[in-house]
């Protein structure tokens, strides 16, 4: 453990400093602001973390912080590395990472290049339909609208109407209607929502939500302040499988997840392969 905190600080020290080894020599076409132990801060370096815009006493401010930090990573840097023993080991374990990170790079290009936007929508809906299984709601769903007025909106009486009510005019008259008196409004009839987000900041208490759901459609409440009404057009209750359009954006991370580890895989067993026909792998008889 102590070896791998040494191992990020070291690296922590590197990308700060923008590399250590690049610093030793002064860059004549550049305005050098400071020089700490042959490692050199440029005028640039501090102008480009000031963003614009920023008062001459905030620029003066992050540009302080930014010098005094830079300072202390290379004097840290510098007396760790004069202290370290094994030099050896944190060596190879950059060594590895810069290979890890290499590797990962060149794979992610190529995925990019080779599946593009990733999984169709007729691969998603047919996974959807061979794995339904596996999408079982473990809440309540619902699609329709939330409002909420102050007590003594005018014509509330005419918004409880048009919630009770539902047709298609509904929705543009209660649009309208919010614009001039709602606090909030909330239209979802065509987005599933989970139920719990919808009552979040409304004073009721429900035992049996799944019940309650199935019952009403028309909900309204009222604290001294306050009317809220829901108004549920469509429901799916816990335990029921999760509709397509809601289940989508997983779906297509886990095609996508499954993609890239094939084609990863692939790529990989084929280089093996490559390898061994092309006689590039020379092993090694160790006698005893």
């Amino acid at each position: 453990m102590k070896l791998i905190r040494i191992f990020f600080l070291f690296l922590s020290c590197i990308a700060i400093l923008g590399g250590c080894k690049k610093s030793d020599k002064r860059d004549e076409s550049r305005v050098p602001y400071l020089e700490v132990k042959d490692k050199y801060l440029y005028l640039d370096e501090i102008q480009s973390v000031i963003p614009k815009g920023c008062s001459r006493e905030d620029s003066l401010s992050i540009a302080g912080n930014y010098i005094h930090k830079w300072i202390t990573n290379v004097l840290v840097y510098d007396h760790a590395e004069r202290n370290i023993s094994n030099q050896d080991e944190i060596e190879d374990l950059v060594e590895d990472y810069r290979k890890s990170l290499i590797i990962h790079q060149y794979q992610q290009n190529l995925i990019k290049e080779r599946l593009g936007d990733g999984p169709t929508d007729e691969q998603m809906l047919d996974f959807y339909n061979q794995n339904k299984d596996k999408f079982e709601l473990t809440n309540n769903i619902v699609k329709g609208i939330f409002i909420k007025v102050p007590q003594g909106a005018p014509k509330y009486a005419n918004l409880q109407n048009w919630l009770r009510n539902f047709n298609a005019k509904s929705v543009e008259n209660v649009e309208k209607y919010s614009i001039q008196n709602a606090t909030n409004y909330q239209y979802f009839g065509d987005k599933w929502t989970f139920f719990n987000d919808v009552i979040k900041d409304v004073p009721i208490k429900i035992e049996d939500q799944a019940g309650f759901i199935a019952r009403n459609k028309y909900i309204e409440v009222s604290d001294s302040s306050y009317h809220y009404i829901i108004r549920i057009l469509s429901c799916q209750l816990s335990g029921s499988i999760e509709p397509y359009e809601m289940a989508k954006d997983k779906i297509q991370t886990i095609l996508m997840n499954k993609q890239k580890n094939d084609f990863i895989q692939k790529f990989e067993d084929k280089l093996y392969q490559d390898a061994v026909k092309g006689k590039k792998i020379t092993y090694f008889k160790n006698e005893k």
